[in-house]
């Protein structure tokens, strides 16, 4: 059983990104709020919240990014990958203060991250984990793994 993106429609893959990415932004956000002095959050549903947001404004960056590798990437020339990495950069960049922006415009004084160094943090913790996560996913999907039985009540 390989399964590649091939088998999944484009739609299919945006909520699984979207989906997955909620869930880990809401662990990471959580876990920060209860050992940390980076989040403070007032209630679960303050943090479930904080975490849609954040993993909608996440995925319209990495779109943005995208895009713009497609764009570049395909150009000859040093001042075209100058260019790229600038405006790649640039965009990750910039996208933290949007989230902090983002996160007290719709939440206020209900949650609560510390500058951009709280919410890179985050970033980076929720990218590790969602990168592990997808590593996990493919070798699953390997034939490496088809011979591992579902289930420990498996006759195979």
């Amino acid at each position: 059983m390989n399964v590649t993106k091939k088998h999944f429609s484009t739609k299919q893959l945006a909520f699984q990104e979207l989906f997955i990415g909620t869930l880990i932004y809401a662990v990471v956000l959580g876990f920060l709020n209860d050992y940390t002095s980076l989040v403070d959050a007032k209630s679960f549903s303050t943090i479930f919240f904080a975490a849609i947001t954040l993993e909608v404004l996440t995925y319209l960056a990495f779109q943005c990014k995208a895009k713009i590798i497609n764009w570049l990437g395909n150009k000859d020339g040093v001042l075209y990958r100058l260019m790229m990495f600038f405006c790649v950069w640039l965009i990750m960049f910039v996208s933290k203060f949007i989230f902090i922006w983002a996160l007290d415009m719709l939440f206020g004084e209900y949650i609560e991250v510390q500058g951009f160094t709280g919410i890179l943090v985050v970033v980076l913790c929720v990218t590790v984990i969602h990168r592990c996560a997808y590593i996990v996913f493919r070798r699953l999907g390997s034939k490496d793994f088809s011979q591992v039985p579902l289930s420990r009540d498996s006759n195979d």
